[in-house]
């Protein structure tokens, strides 16, 4: 399989983009608590991934796929990635909380939207 950039149009690099960011945002800390920190491969997060796999594979294959469909999978990844970010709020002083989501955590955040925005305006597109 031969992968030349070039040959995807710009929805689809968004989409690859914010896909292999997101990967790289697993080694930063997904939850910082000063004295102790995790990746995101510590957190499982791996498992948003699994949202974008229907997408991913027939980009990298160059087949025709369902946008609409893996536009619902990306907003569903958002809607995920929001509550796990929620999760990490910690209690340390008579109900005062603080969120403890690290850079990791907010970048897979920012990518999940830039994927979703992806899959927007590729069904944008076709129409």
């Amino acid at each position: 399989m031969n992968f030349d950039w070039k040959s995807f149009n710009l929805n689809e690099q968004i989409m690859l983009g914010s896909f292999a960011v997101t990967v790289f945002s697993f080694f930063l800390t997904w939850v910082d608590l000063e004295f102790v920190t995790f990746n995101g491969f510590q957190q499982q997060g791996y498992i948003f991934l699994v949202l974008w796999i229907y997408p991913i594979i027939f980009i990298l294959q160059k087949k025709s796929y369902n946008t609409m469909v893996s536009l619902i999978l990306a907003f569903i990844n958002i809607v995920f990635i929001i509550w796990f970010i929620t999760t990490k709020s910690v209690e340390i002083y008579e109900g005062e909380s603080i969120n403890v989501a690290g850079t990791g955590l907010w970048l897979a955040a920012v990518c999940s939207l830039a994927f979703c925005f992806g899959c927007f305006k590729q069904l944008d597109q076709e129409d």
